[in-house]
């Protein structure tokens, strides 16, 4: 009988020992599974507990630059951007959005006035007061500049190279400015209208055949 009590006693404190154990056990594995939850702490890093689910957001506070909380998911800005390189070529950033460039409007810059014409030099050949052909062409033109700009009188200066004599230089001026007078007159400008005068090889700079075929002219000015 005595055997049996002290058997019995053994069983009961092993089940209760069990049932204790058992019910820890029970008590301890009794929160939720995830991705369900209670709180962020049983969510992963960078999750936050929604109504007892582990999301990625609960507002846009907890996105990253440039994104938004949208059904708790962390998703792109529509038209977000950090510069112009952000947005289409057509677009800017301002304010960390992609807008329209302004349009520029074309100025309408008015033509430049034309030029006014010049009198042009007419020029010789060496150790000449005879016009040719260019020369002739040049005296045209020049006739046409002063009915332009209503030019009434001109000086006419005859110049040579720097070779030969400087009695002889100033002889070939005086010819060649008479020469373009007379030229003048015969395309419409009065003679007393026209003074002549020659400085010889006074304004020459030429040191070479091109520059001394420079000095060989004569010179027009309005008066």
């Amino acid at each position: 009988m005595d055997r049996w009590l002290n058997g019995s006693a053994s069983a009961q404190r092993a089940l209760f020992v069990s049932l204790v154990f058992g019910a820890g056990s029970l008590f301890v594995g009794c929160g939720p599974t995830y991705p369900n939850c209670d709180n962020d702490e049983q969510c992963h890093e960078g999750e936050f507990c929604v109504n007892g689910h582990c999301e990625d957001c609960r507002d846009d506070s907890q996105c990253p630059t440039g994104q938004m909380c949208e059904s708790n998911d962390c998703v792109p800005i529509p038209g977000w951007c950090n510069s112009d390189a952000d947005c289409p070529a057509d677009q800017m950033c301002e304010r960390n959005h992609c807008v329209a460039r302004p349009v520029e409007q074309a100025i309408d810059t008015p033509p430049p006035p034309p030029q006014e014409c010049q009198l042009q030099a007419v020029y010789f050949a060496y150790d000449e007061s005879t016009l040719d052909d260019t020369a002739r062409s040049a005296l045209t033109a020049n006739r046409s500049c002063m009915t332009e700009r209503s030019i009434a009188a001109v000086s006419i200066t005859g110049m040579t190279d720097p070779r030969g004599t400087e009695e002889y230089n100033m002889a070939l001026g005086d010819r060649r400015a008479r020469t373009t007078r007379d030229q003048l007159q015969r395309l419409g400008v009065e003679r007393r209208a026209m003074t002549t005068r020659s400085v010889g090889e006074e304004q020459a700079t030429g040191s070479d055949e091109y520059g001394w075929s420079r000095d060989r002219r004569s010179d027009l000015a309005p008066r």
